[in-house]
């Protein structure tokens, strides 16, 4: 190993590419012309003397070696980025880039309506919002941190309940209006179309919710988002489940028999331990933790 050759700043191409898995992308985020990541990824491999990627049709995968060097040239960054906004920070407002990853429901319905008045209070500090469907993302820090329907036991990240939410089967006024449904008969439920995600899609089992309504139904429109859902129903397309915190403020909604059909799910906040050193990192997980208590009877209300 040529150690005195090794560049530091060549880990940020490193960490970019196993990011983004294609040299064109990892150019893109890094503001260089594709030939200078290829460069430099060439000469890190020749410092180190190892293979970091793997490449075929997909793209770039890591080397087993590179799996090991990964979450030290993450902690570099970690490192690299706490020295500067500690440099930067006035002590009035936080800085930097967070990127979260969270359900499109939470994320968009939700998250992006409260978070307004944050970036006004700290105008140095950017937030991108990532719709993501699995937690993997956080290994390759895609997202800084993330919301999570299931908890993540691992060393290296730090895993917090945020809260529990209801779900709620509902319909539209404007589909009753169109068809002749009785809303207290289970059996002329099931009769009507519903809406789903898509079941060979389906990242968790704890969205799988119309199999525990009914074996009969027929899911007519399957989609991989919860906001394609809601609008299925809100266009009067038939029933579906919904979290009550999206159906809530709209009186175009109707629950369908609330006491029967009514789901208990729960929201983790999962953060890398070492983001969480950052105040801005720190910064988001008080807004959400205050969000989270502000509007406790919008994700759990009462179902008397």
């Amino acid at each position: 190993m040529n150690i005195d050759k090794l560049n530091w700043n060549d880990l940020r191409y490193f960490l970019e590419v196993s990011r983004k898995g294609r040299l064109l992308s990892a150019s893109k985020a890094l503001g260089v012309n594709h030939t200078t990541v290829a460069r430099r990824i060439n000469a890190l491999e020749e410092s180190l003397q190892i293979k970091l990627f793997e490449q075929d049709e997909y793209g770039f995968h890591l080397t087993t070696m590179a799996e090991k060097i990964l979450p030290l040239a993450q902690q570099i960054e970690d490192l690299t980025e706490l020295t500067k906004e500690r440099v930067q920070l006035s002590g009035q407002t936080l800085s930097g880039n967070l990127r979260i990853g969270a359900p499109d429901g939470f994320g968009n319905s939700f998250f992006a309506d409260k978070i307004c008045q944050f970036t006004k209070n700290n105008p140095d500090i950017i937030i991108k919002l990532v719709a993501v469907p699995s937690n993997h993302d956080l290994i390759k820090r895609e997202v800084d941190l993330t919301i999570s329907l299931e908890p993540i036991i691992r060393k290296d990240l730090l895993c917090k309940k945020l809260t529990d939410y209801r779900l709620f089967l509902y319909t539209s006024k404007k589909y009753i209006e169109n068809n002749n449904v009785d809303l207290e008969s289970l059996a002329d439920i099931e009769k009507q179309p519903f809406t789903s995600y898509i079941s060979d899609l389906l990242y968790t089992e704890q969205l799988n919710f119309n199999h525990l309504i009914s074996k009969k139904l027929n899911n007519c429109f399957q989609a991989s988002t919860i906001m394609s859902q809601y609008q299925f129903i809100l266009s009067g397309g038939g029933f579906g489940v919904l979290p009550f915190y999206m159906a809530n403020n709209d009186e175009q909604f109707i629950k369908v028999l609330p006491n029967k059909f009514s789901f208990i799910r729960t929201y983790w906040l999962v953060i890398p331990v070492e983001l969480n050193r950052l105040a801005s990192v720190r910064g988001v997980e008080k807004l959400i933790n205050q969000l989270m208590v502000e509007y406790k009877n919008l994700f759990l209300p009462n179902t008397k």
